[in-house]
């Protein structure tokens, strides 16, 4: 009887102790934002039972490395290379060369454009008639606007990320810098008498960046969505079939194509992954859109749509660890592969490979 009194408080020692170790972990867990949880898989991280333990040794031995002192600012690495910290440790360095490589790559597209658009009489400052502009193009300038302010804001809220920037910050500040480099381009349209300040794209472009917040925010809900584009020179260009020559393929209206892109595997429930092949995790559905005959008629033309595969290159089981590779797929990934894709127009359908 006194040995069993003796095992009997031994248990109630260890039995609050292992209860505790349970709430700290939780606790820990809930000191990350709820976006930056969403991007990794903490289900390893989850406290189990002291039979489980026994049973299950390699599960053990991953409870023990989580069980190990996390730092409030503990770094979670995300799908692009980058981490997202809760406070910011800026590494003023990073932070410096990536805003002077920002200024130098806005400088040197801002010249570029000199020369492909601004070469034609200016004027003073003026702005377009909204419902005249919005039906220009079967609105194929607004799709490009959206994607464009999008790609900027997760671009740079990448930038800021490496440099040390919170990854709450981060956003904020990516989705600000996608939309005033939008923002320059509609107000240098805006002194060119052919042009003008286009309300339609400001708000294709705000709509873009304010996307990007929301998608961060809210990973789980919004995070298997992707935006995507892809271009071939299309006949109307090759035949000269515009009104006024293209003199880049951002203004081959005709050749663009946006997508919308769904990665179903990110919206499986945790047990399900666990069972499923890595190599179908990255497949997934594309919707796209373009049209045809706006280039000799900007009010005229038809719509063309798709529906097709995609591959979501990041959750290719091929890349490895190393973060710079993860940041370019995931720059990569902005292109819509070529896939088996269904088009449909009014002048019927169509099968095969698309890009």
């Amino acid at each position: 009887m006194h040995l069993l009194k003796k095992i009997l408080l031994v248990y109630l020692l260890i039995n609050p102790t292992y209860i505790f170790a349970q709430d700290s972990s939780i606790t820990r867990q809930n000191l990350f934002h709820y976006a930056s949880a969403s991007r990794i898989n903490i289900s390893d991280n989850d406290p189990i039972s002291l039979s489980d333990q026994l049973v299950d040794p390699p599960r053990k031995s991953k409870l023990s490395l989580a069980g190990q002192p996390i730092f409030v600012n503990s770094e979670r690495p995300m799908i692009d290379g980058t981490s997202w910290r809760k406070y910011s440790d800026i590494d003023y360095l990073r932070l410096s060369s990536m805003i002077g490589v920002m200024a130098a790559a806005n400088i040197t597209a801002y010249m570029y454009q000199r020369q492909v658009w601004y070469t034609k009489e200016t004027t003073g400052f003026h702005s377009l008639d909204f419902s005249e502009d919005w039906g220009k193009y079967q609105q194929m300038d607004k799709f490009g606007h959206f994607t464009d302010a999008y790609f900027t804001s997760d671009l740079t809220g990448k930038i800021y990320r490496w440099s040390g920037i919170s990854g709450n910050t981060s956003v904020w500040l990516g989705a600000l810098t996608g939309w005033a480099w939008m923002l320059e381009i509609e107000v240098s349209d805006a002194f060119m008498a052919d042009w003008g300040f286009s309300w339609g794209d400001m708000l294709a472009n705000t709509l873009g960046s304010a996307f990007y917040v929301l998608q961060q925010f809210n990973y789980d809900a919004l995070g298997g969505i992707h935006p995507k584009f892809s271009w071939h020179k299309s006949e109307a260009w090759k035949e000269m079939r515009y009104n006024t020559d293209p003199q880049a393929l951002i203004e081959d209206y005709e050749g663009m194509t946006f997508w919308l892109t769904v990665n179903p595997h990110h919206y499986f429930p945790e047990s399900w992954k666990k069972n499923y092949s890595e190599w179908l995790a990255p497949l997934g559905l594309a919707f796209g859109i373009s049209a045809k005959d706006i280039g000799i008629n900007p009010w005229g033309g038809y719509q063309e749509y798709f529906i097709g595969l995609d591959i979501d290159l990041r959750k290719l089981p091929i890349w490895g660890e190393s973060g710079l590779m993860k940041f370019i797929i995931s720059e990569v990934n902005f292109l819509r592969m070529p896939m088996p894709t269904f088009r449909f127009t009014s002048q019927g359908t169509w099968f095969g490979f698309y890009f």
